[in-house]
């Protein structure tokens, strides 16, 4: 470390000094279980259309995998080389909007591909050096949290979810490309000269806006593809002795925070000040919803008041959500032309809950989403900026108008949260269905079983095979 570490070089200084007992016991366990949602998502995740996409057009383009580099394709046959999986299954991972939140935003989409891919590097090179192999499962729970930890810092030293997002960028293909670096260093071996050389590499593959919420395209869950194999590029780079700038954050010239952040914003100290003290992955959701987080909240309301005043799509008149700008301009637009407008629309997420009394996987699908009691309901359905709310994080208030009765509802801290966290029970529920989508039972358990027992796991390299599916999926548009 220089007489002046830079933000890069204290943090790789905390990273590659951490020991696995060093990390607390819930931390621990909250990557298991985030490790195990993300897997879940990424499984399904294959029959979206994004990822058959991915795996089509590129597929030749990343060639035949080195022997035995090959990684799996999440829920899908085949492998790809690891830079080519890690796009890929990232693109799954995130193609349902059923991957974490509350990251860079969606830490774990990033985080595991490029994470399994170095376990997969590091298999194909046993027995070149002793540091190559196996990745136990206390490497891989470091590697995991440690990818949380700078993908949620860099978007907190920019100001926040908030700040990043209402600059247009999408704060995943800004932030994440950083958490899939650190995650794969870890699971390479990188030393800290390496890994905060990993970090600069990673800031010149960074970006992504939000112009896809106009029409609906794909390129949301390019971002989160690109993130993960560029952060892996970038820590294999590295790790051969390809330096990237030790200064990224607060270079005089190209600092990475005075790019992408706003005047007042900017606090490089949130990159390296709590190390050790505040853990991010502790701060993440998990969805219980196929839709944007910033819906969650306004359908649990909606889903409570289904349950507790027994009102119907039929009886109800109209639906006024009161909420912030920022989640009025990014879910306020009623268009189910595609999914990613469908999953992003404030309108059709309500009107499914009323409908179907849930929101997941059949509620998106085509045939669903455009049933005409759907489509119906959602011009019923009406945002309100209200200016006392704030942020892509805000608890709309609700006021629902039936035939007998207007009833007024504020929505609380959505189910899921880092303060209102699904059970244990439920996440593990939700991977079985997710994964049960493409792979058998007995595989669903097996990978279950090794990712809750990851701390005694000797080697994890037999996760990788067996997530990848026998066939091809049904795709879900």
């Amino acid at each position: 470390m220089t007489e002046h570490p830079t933000a890069s070089e204290r943090f790789t200084a905390f990273i590659t000094g951490l020991t696995p007992e060093e990390i607390p016991d819930e931390v621990r366990h909250r990557a298991r279980i985030h490790i195990l949602d993300t897997l879940g998502a990424g499984i399904a995740g294959a029959a979206s259309r994004e990822a058959d996409i991915s795996r089509a057009a590129l597929g030749t383009a990343y060639g035949i995998p080195g022997q035995g580099t090959g990684v799996s394709l999440w829920g899908a046959p085949g492998q790809l080389p690891p830079l080519g999986a890690a796009f890929v299954n990232g693109v799954a991972a995130h193609a349902f909007e059923l991957d974490d939140s509350g990251g860079c935003d969606h830490s774990g989409a990033v985080v595991l591909p490029a994470a399994l891919a170095s376990v997969a590097l590091r298999a194909g090179e046993a027995g070149t050096c002793e540091e190559t192999v196996p990745v136990d499962g206390a490497r891989f729970l470091r590697a995991v949290v440690s990818g949380y930890e700078i993908a949620r810092r860099v978007q907190d030293a920019l100001g926040g979810y908030d700040s990043v997002n209402n600059a247009g960028w999408h704060s995943t293909g800004v932030c994440g490309t950083f958490g899939a670096a650190v995650a794969a260093g870890v699971v390479l071996g990188l030393d800290a000269e390496q890994l905060a050389s990993a970090i600069g590499l990673a800031g010149s593959f960074t970006g992504g806006t939000w112009s896809f919420i106009g029409d609906g395209a794909m390129s949301k869950r390019m971002h989160v593809g690109r993130a993960a194999e560029a952060g892996l590029n970038s820590a294999l780079l590295a790790r051969a002795g390809f330096t990237g700038p030790k200064d990224l954050f607060s270079a005089p010239w190209g600092s990475f925070l005075r790019l992408y952040g706003q005047p007042g914003d900017i606090d490089e100290t949130a990159l390296y000040e709590t190390l050790g003290r505040e853990w991010q992955i502790e701060k993440a959701s998990i969805k219980p919803h196929a839709t944007c987080r910033s819906t969650h909240s306004a359908i649990d309301a909606i889903l409570d008041l289904r349950s507790s005043h027994a009102i119907t799509a039929e009886s109800v008149q109209s639906v006024t959500v009161h909420t912030s700008s920022l989640i009025a301009d990014m879910c306020g637009n009623a268009d189910v032309g595609s999914l990613i407008s469908t999953q992003l629309s404030m309108q059709f997420s309500l009107a499914a809950a009323l409908v179907h009394g849930q929101v997941g996987l059949d509620q998106i699908a085509l045939h669903s989403r455009t049933n005409p009691q759907i489509l119906d309901l959602m011009e019923r359905i009406h945002l309100e900026v209200d200016p006392q709310q704030q942020g892509g994080a805000a608890e709309p208030r609700l006021s629902v108008r039936t035939d007998s009765d207007t009833i007024e509802i504020q929505a609380v801290r959505a189910k899921g949260a880092s303060t209102n966290r699904l059970s244990d029970k439920e996440t593990i529920n939700k991977f079985t269905a997710l994964a049960s989508t493409r792979l058998t039972h007995d595989a669903a358990s097996a990978i279950a079983s090794l990712v809750l027992d990851l701390d005694d796991a000797a080697d994890i390299s037999p996760l990788l095979g067996l997530l990848a599916a026998e066939s091809e999926p049904v795709l879900l548009c």
